[in-house]
């Protein structure tokens, strides 16, 4: 319904504002609950960034960078909430990211970082379900990275490393 004048004649368990692929999310697990949702969105559902959107429920990796290691720990925990509230919503995702040479696209730097974010997410397998736990990152070699991604640029590639984090699926 888009009548915002009756649908403020009646009640509601929750009110969302926001269309987006959280709203809509979120009001389809409530629906799906039993509650009585109304949803709101100031332009057309999914407009703007959430179409689109990943779905990707991220533990925030992008933040390490940063050292802001609060953030992580709270993006974590929001991705762990939603494993456990919302297990037929969220699924894990597999990542494969090429490295290469030295620096900040090195083996050893982006390994350093995962095993910092693995640390990080020390509770990410306290999970009823074992299709939800996520596993620690694992270093691949060369040879290894090609065969799972052959797109994989090779002058100068050295592996690569894999990770887990969420996507949403709704």
């Amino acid at each position: 319904m888009r009548d915002l004048e009756k649908m403020s004649e009646q009640e509601y368990d929750l009110l969302i504002i926001g269309g987006g692929i959280s709203g809509a999310s979120i009001a389809w697990d409530a629906a799906l609950r039993g509650l009585k949702v109304a949803l709101v969105e100031k332009n057309d559902f999914a407009h703007g960034t959430t179409s689109a959107s990943s779905k990707l429920i991220h533990g925030g990796l992008r933040y390490l960078k940063n050292l802001e290691f609060g953030l992580i720990r709270e993006s974590l925990r929001e991705r762990r909430i939603w494993e456990i509230v919302a297990p037929h919503m969220v699924t894990p995702l597999r990542f494969l990211v090429p490295t290469y040479g030295h620096g900040q696209n090195s083996r050893w730097y982006m390994s350093l970082g995962l095993t910092l974010y693995d640390l990080l997410s020390y509770d990410s397998n306290r999970l009823d379900d074992e299709d939800q736990r996520l596993p620690s990152h694992r270093r691949l070699s060369r040879t290894e990275a090609i065969q799972l991604e052959p797109g994989f640029e090779r002058k100068g590639l050295t592996g690569a490393l894999l990770y887990y984090d969420c996507q949403m699926i709704a």
